[in-house]
């Protein structure tokens, strides 16, 4: 039987856009946000986008190459995204299908999917037989220190009305972050619930101690204390606090977040559309949260995770944090508190074809 879709073409391109404001933890400042975006075209007129964030300006142009690389050996076949993403991750066993070669394949995916609800003339969701509803967000923070998180916390309820915030600690003295926690509180009333994030930078008796303190000041999840690949000690840490312990930004793919869901790591999950394996490996992940009855959040990408969470059994929240927002012609909306599931088709992507040129990158 012959397929309704054929892949004509992958098209691979990359922006190096500013992130304003910057993005700022304990470890470094991100000020750029350098993005690769896939639009596939199939013989029969359908035709899908997505993009991928790899972090680094130099790693923008391998990770373009790589897309493009593997793109075009996907012309001529069926637009098959489930069957195309276990062959894809069979071919790259020996290689390893993380890292770059992980992210080209999920941009790869996010497109396929985009391109078949596309189609449809569907919201993703729908096509994977959610309906769009709005979404429980929290507004992530992007500043650093009591005083400028104090401000920003502040500004993000006001103005999108969210029912919480989440923002990065990790100063040399426990007792600074604390100050912080206490800044924010002022800034966003007791009726706010705060997150918090050590990006993996602590260690096991320093994150017990930390963690203690913070149950302390109601904060309502401690995410990533410890370094990813440390299920035992994330998983002890979990069994002493009565935090929750949020983690899985930084899984790579389905089977990273079983053995991390099996050790009983972490409390709640996030993954990273991106880093999990796009639409095919998130729909995994989030069999893997409802067998384990464990709340399942999205880590940025919101325009992807917004058609996602609806078809996630345990959705619990969707994190706020637009990268490409000033790269489209409309970014995702939050008003109260919720964000807003757009009808329109596939992703809900329409790139400013004028801000892309203007921040393209020679890759």
């Amino acid at each position: 039987m012959a397929s309704a879709f054929t892949i004509a073409a992958v098209e691979v391109r990359a922006v190096d856009a500013p992130l304003d404001p910057p993005l700022r933890n304990s470890l470094n400042t991100i000020t750029r946000a350098p993005l690769v975006i896939v639009n596939l075209r199939t013989r029969e007129g359908a035709s899908g986008t997505a993009y991928v964030w790899p972090y680094a300006v130099e790693a923008l142009g391998p990770t373009a190459a790589l897309t493009r690389d593997i793109g075009v050996s996907l012309v001529g076949r069926d637009l098959a995204p489930t069957s195309l993403w276990m062959e894809l991750h069979n071919r790259y066993r020996l290689l390893g299908a993380e890292g770059l070669v992980g992210i080209a394949l999920a941009a790869l995916d996010m497109a396929m999917w985009d391109a078949l609800a596309r189609a449809a003339e569907l919201p993703l969701c729908r096509l994977l037989g959610a309906e769009p509803r709005p979404l429980p967000a929290y507004a992530s923070l992007r500043g650093w220190g009591p005083r400028m998180l104090e401000r920003e916390a502040g500004e993000a309820v006001a103005r999108m009305g969210v029912g919480a915030v989440k923002f990065k600690l990790g100063q040399p003295k426990l007792e600074d972050d604390l100050d912080t926690v206490r800044a924010v509180r002022a800034a966003v009333g007791d009726g706010v619930e705060i997150l918090v994030d050590y990006n993996q930078g602590l260690l096991r008796p320093e994150a017990e101690r930390r963690g203690r303190a913070l149950q302390a000041l109601d904060v309502r999840w401690l995410e990533e204390p410890l370094h990813v690949h440390d299920d035992e000690g994330l998983a002890a840490l979990a069994r002493s606090l009565s935090l929750p312990v949020q983690g899985g930004e930084n899984w790579w793919g389905p089977a990273g977040m079983a053995r991390s869901v099996a050790a009983r790591a972490t409390d709640l999950c996030m993954p990273d559309v991106m880093k999990i394996g796009g639409v095919t490996g998130w729909m995994k992940a989030a069999a893997i949260a409802e067998a384990a009855r464990i709340p399942m959040s999205s880590h940025i990408f919101v325009e992807a995770s917004a058609q996602l969470l609806p078809a996630t059994p345990t959705a619990h929240y969707l994190e706020h944090l637009d990268i490409a927002g000033p790269l489209l012609r409309e970014a995702l909306r939050v008003e109260g508190g919720m964000a807003i599931v757009p009808e329109r088709p596939g992703l809900g992507l329409e790139w400013d074809e004028g801000t892309l040129r203007r921040y393209a990158a020679s890759v």
